[in-house]
């Protein structure tokens, strides 16, 4: 069934900034490339040194850690019916794996579904896997084969939210809950795209 989106994607997005941030390590985290870090300065209003940990260097053009910054949107500020123009199209994958069609080619998997895939493997992929992408994944992975307690529950949860709110194709997120047993951690987000109804998000490591 084709869902009519009527929300606009929006030109750009606030997220927090974080200790020890740079522009390049925010234009890493966020647009995918640590040389785009100058299309963060316009937009903030920013100078020299940008961004810092130190509240007396922070002021008029100088964000203080912990601050929103401003993020350019990856596309366009468009309206569209389309699902698969609105999160795309990427390879399928079955637990990790490349899946592939009766004719050895390629599957591949296009929009909402493509959205909830990428979610997923967000929140599966250990934080720090990525040399290029630290900040890419959760917590979800260390937690394995932790004793179950309320806190570990609720540090999975918590880490899993953040890694479904970092996809850009993400406005916000909703209630996430987390069960952590032995060898198990199994975590549900609710997530609400940029356009169209919310979904539900479940991984598991």
């Amino acid at each position: 069934m084709t869902t009519a989106f009527d929300t606009p994607l929006n030109g750009f997005t606030f997220i927090p900034t974080q200790r020890g941030d740079t522009l390049q390590k925010i234009a890493a985290r966020v647009l995918g490339d640590a040389s785009l870090w100058y299309q963060l300065i316009s937009p903030n209003g920013l100078i020299p040194p940008y961004i810092t940990d130190d509240a007396s260097q922070a002021g008029d053009g100088v964000l203080l850690t912990g601050q929103q910054i401003l993020i350019p949107a990856p596309t366009a500020a468009a309206t569209t019916t389309d699902p698969n123009e609105v999160f795309g199209t990427d390879i399928s994958l079955t637990d990790g794996m490349l899946t592939a069609t009766a004719s050895g080619d390629f599957a591949f998997v296009t929009g909402r579904d493509n959205l909830r895939q990428a979610l997923k493997n967000r929140v599966e992929t250990p934080q720090g896997d990525l040399i290029y992408h630290m900040q890419y994944g959760s917590l979800v992975a260390s937690l394995v084969g932790q004793s179950s307690t309320p806190a570990r529950a609720v540090l999975a949860a918590s880490s899993a939210k953040g890694a479904v709110l970092a996809d850009p194709r993400v406005a916000s997120v909703g209630q996430a809950t987390a069960e952590v047993s032995g060898d198990v951690v199994a975590v549900t987000v609710e997530a609400f795209p940029v356009a169209g109804q919310s979904m539900k998000v479940a991984a598991s490591s």
